[in-house]
């Protein structure tokens, strides 16, 4: 009797756990809607970062497939047995489909990808140039911080060597200074925000924003991978750093992990880089004359499983010792989570195709033509009946998101809504979808620079690339009806 209790106990907390594991599963998908296209590719690449059981890959459907295959067949240590959820091939393959209809592409048979410009204002040179400004450096000094800016590429780093400079600046500035002085100068603006900034290695620049955080004395765990096992760090081999550093798998994976949130491009936190000016919306999906719909994935990394880590799994497995079993927990925690992300990413994807075909096929008619007045009302809820989706999961595909189409880049939210007003301007006196206009005018704001808010000239010039050809006045009482301050209002 006894016996029969242990079982009934057991088979629910093996119940219990499985669901659990799925919810969090659905938590990962549903927070991966809700990114854009650029912000899914900077996931993907920090994913692949963080967890180095996770890599690049140029064919991740089928080498992928036949790592997912190996995994099946390996037996498992008895402790732990997480990888006994792994997904299988056909499983895989089966996330790997679009759906029946032939008008999904994949990534890579199309080849443009068409930006729309917006006035960005200010780059980050303007920015590091005003607090060269406000340093307290003579005219001569001055005049070598401006020549060290303008030498940094667009990632915010200085990849000239300062001999080089030395030699410019003699030649084109006719400032003849020493090595040690453009130096000291260079140190100066290494100071400047963003941390990083003026760094002249990946190297550097990591350790310059680490010194921001915590100080060098004593030597962190974080800072010792930095300065004495860079290469392995950069290069995901995170396994050797252990044994390197004397320390354990599980410290070196958290301290990777953080180190992994600094940024080797700190230029790129500035928003602008010299030549480019303007902001850039890249779309979400790919529409065109022939009604075919496709994922803008061609920048997002194709990722797999590392195949090494089966093989360092398997090594581990063959000794009984503590610190073997400890290694292969590590390595199957790892190799599980970078599963469970793969898999996500393929039903993120597989959900934005769906739910956005199904916005074009009950659109069809304005898809084709591009007249606002041949919009049909629909709503999330009409697009969650026919998807079999969730209004929230619906609202998570079509926030934020864009469709570059033959009559231009339309916000998806432009494609709902209840009724339709006339909106007279200047220049033009349309039929247009006050709701969509609103939900755009709202998600121009939530995205602008705080320190630079956009006034309602430039909110209307915005609202137009996007299609919406509205007054400076109608911006206006969009925002009363949004309760959106103004402009000076708004800055932070």
């Amino acid at each position: 009797m006894a016996g029969i209790d242990y079982s009934q106990t057991q088979v629910q907390q093996q119940t219990e756990t499985l669901q659990q594991r799925y919810s969090a599963q659905q938590l990962m998908v549903a927070r991966l809607l809700e990114l854009t296209t650029p912000e899914l590719e900077d996931r993907v690449r920090m994913e692949i970062t963080d967890n180095p059981a996770l890599e690049e890959t140029t064919d991740a459907a089928g080498e992928e497939e036949d790592v997912l295959n190996e995994a099946a067949s390996e037996e498992e240590p008895s402790e732990p047995q997480e990888l006994d959820s792994a997904p299988s091939a056909e499983d895989a393959a089966d996330y790997d489909d679009y759906g029946d209809n032939d008008d999904y592409m994949p990534s890579g048979e199309r080849t443009f990808r068409e930006e729309i410009p917006i006035d960005a204002g200010r780059s980050f040179y303007d920015e590091l140039q005003e607090q060269l400004r406000e340093s307290p450096l003579n005219d001569e000094q001055q005049k070598i911080g401006l020549y060290i800016i303008g030498s940094l590429d667009d990632d915010g780093l200085l990849r000239k060597n300062l001999e080089s400079i030395c030699d410019e600046l003699a030649f084109n500035q006719g400032v003849y200074v020493s090595l040690e002085e453009v130096r000291a100068i260079l140190h100066q603006i290494q100071q400047f925000d963003p941390a990083g900034i003026g760094a002249q290695t990946t190297q550097e620049c990591l350790l310059l924003q680490l010194n921001r955080k915590e100080p060098p004395v004593p030597p962190s765990l974080k800072r010792r991978i930095l300065e004495e096992c860079f290469d392995d760090f950069i290069n995901n081999r995170w396994e050797r750093i252990a044994p390197a550093l004397s320390a354990s798998p599980q410290d070196v994976s958290d301290a990777c992990r953080e180190l992994s949130r600094l940024n080797p491009r700190p230029g790129s936190s500035l928003e602008e880089t010299t030549g480019k000016g303007m902001q850039q919306i890249i779309p979400d999906f790919f529409l065109d004359t022939e009604d075919e719909l496709w994922l803008n994935d061609e920048h997002v990394p194709a990722i797999r499983v590392n195949r090494e880590y089966y093989t360092m799994l398997q090594e581990q497995k063959k000794g009984g010792s503590s610190a073997q079993r400890d290694a292969a927990a590590f390595l199957i925690r790892k190799i599980d989570s970078a599963r469970d992300f793969i898999q996500a990413v393929r039903q993120r994807n597989k959900t934005m195709i769906e739910v956005t075909a199904a916005i074009v096929s009950m659109q069809r008619d304005y898809c084709r033509e591009g007249y606002d007045s041949l919009l049909r009302p629909m709503t999330l809820k009409d697009v969650a009946q026919r998807t079999g989706y969730d209004v929230s999961t619906v609202s998570r595909v079509t926030n934020n998101k864009y469709i570059q189409t033959p009559f231009g880049l339309i916000p998806i939210k432009h494609f709902f809504s209840n009724k339709q007003v006339r909106i007279g301007g200047n220049d033009s006196d349309e039929t247009i979808q006050s709701g969509a206009a609103l939900q755009a005018l709202q998600a121009l704001v939530d995205k602008e620079d705080k320190a630079r808010p956009l006034n309602d000239s430039e909110l209307e010039q915005q609202m137009k690339a996007l299609g919406f050809n509205v007054a400076r006045r109608t911006i206006a009482k969009y925002r009363t009806q949004l309760n959106i301050p103004t402009a000076p209002l708004r800055k932070k």
